[in-house]
């Protein structure tokens, strides 16, 4: 299971030429106990959030595949975070006062798959 990044990925993360807007999506499986966790969590990051100058974009709740694998198991939450560049997800992760703890304690499973802006028209 992966609920944090480990060293190896921070490392590669912060190779990674900068961008621009970083945009994370977020796929999450909760513990059995999970949901309510990790509502605390967001609600302790957002003023976080908001001071490294970021904003969540979208948060939903996945309903079926419809294209892919039919055994694969959905996730139980789907939210995308944009930061204005990847200094801010670091700064985010840095801060002192980042609830971590709730994070991990919400989580069985996560992925967390860092992206950029491209026009495909």
């Amino acid at each position: 299971m992966h609920i944090n990044p480990t060293p190896e990925q921070q490392q590669q993360f912060m190779k990674m030429p900068d961008l621009g807007p970083v945009f994370m999506i977020n796929m999450l499986k909760f513990k059995t106990d999970g949901l309510a966790k990790y509502q605390a969590y967001m609600k302790a990051v957002a003023p976080l959030i908001a001071e490294v100058g970021a904003e969540l974009v979208w948060s939903g709740q996945p309903l079926s595949i419809l294209i892919g694998p039919t055994d694969e198991t959905l996730w139980d939450a789907v939210l995308i975070v944009k930061y204005p560049n990847k200094m801010a997800l670091a700064q985010l992760g840095g801060h002192p006062d980042y609830p971590g703890h709730l994070r991990t304690d919400a989580l069985v499973d996560s992925r967390l798959i860092a992206t950029t802006e491209l026009s495909l028209l």
